[in-house]
């Protein structure tokens, strides 16, 4: 509409996929009045099938050292946050109403971005991932009281287990996130079920 500005999402794909498989799986949440954006990881990979390869995308790179992976996840926010600016520019998005939430390696880096970049984002929801608290303490203090946090996860998740990820909900909320919630699909492995659909959808409704 003329005049009005909508809030922006931004979703993230997990490690090895591309836009089109998140872009997918949140379809159902597409006649809400905001404003969709679908990265791509900016570091290609081959993934390397029986019978075929192809290339997919990373969000950052991580060989097991935690300085190495905060200074590869902080030169991919910074990527994020130059592609908003350009949209900004160019596209009615109501910057004081935002939020950022990712699948899988997506959703590590979406807690990071969300919740390190409360000027900008209301909220932030890792599906599948785990919210990376021990990256959080500097940011806590300012973020705590703006960001909501969620971690949507799968009880039968066997790539990132569910208890790791409980407990990083309330490692946040003991930071001083005071919305940190979590919510668990039983029956649900490592993936973005109709069900999670349905919580996003409600809670992104709530948040923003």
């Amino acid at each position: 509409e003329e005049g009005k500005r909508y809030p922006l999402v931004v979703a993230l794909h997990g490690m090895g996929q591309d836009e089109s498989v998140i872009r997918r799986d949140l379809a159902p949440l597409f006649d809400r009045p905001w404003i969709w954006l679908f990265p791509r990881g900016p570091y290609p990979l081959e993934i390397r099938g029986r019978h075929v390869m192809r290339i997919g995308y990373a969000w950052y790179m991580f060989d097991g050292d935690q300085t190495r992976l905060r200074q590869s996840m902080d030169a991919s926010c910074r990527h994020l946050l130059a592609i908003i600016d350009t949209l900004w520019n160019t596209c009615r998005i109501d910057l004081s109403k935002a939020a950022v939430l990712g699948f899988s390696q997506g959703g590590y880096l979406a807690g990071v971005l969300g919740a390190t970049n409360p000027m900008r984002f209301k909220a932030a929801c890792s599906i599948g991932g785990r919210i990376k608290h021990e990256f959080l303490t500097d940011a806590a203090a300012k973020a705590g009281p703006r960001v909501a946090l969620a971690q949507i996860h799968g009880g039968r998740d066997e790539s990132v287990k569910p208890q790791p990820a409980r407990d990083s909900i309330e490692a946040s909320s003991k930071l001083g996130f005071t919305r940190a919630e979590y919510l668990e699909d039983p029956e649900a492995g490592h993936e973005i079920t109709p069900r999670m659909v349905d919580w996003l959808g409600t809670w992104l409704e709530r948040v923003l």
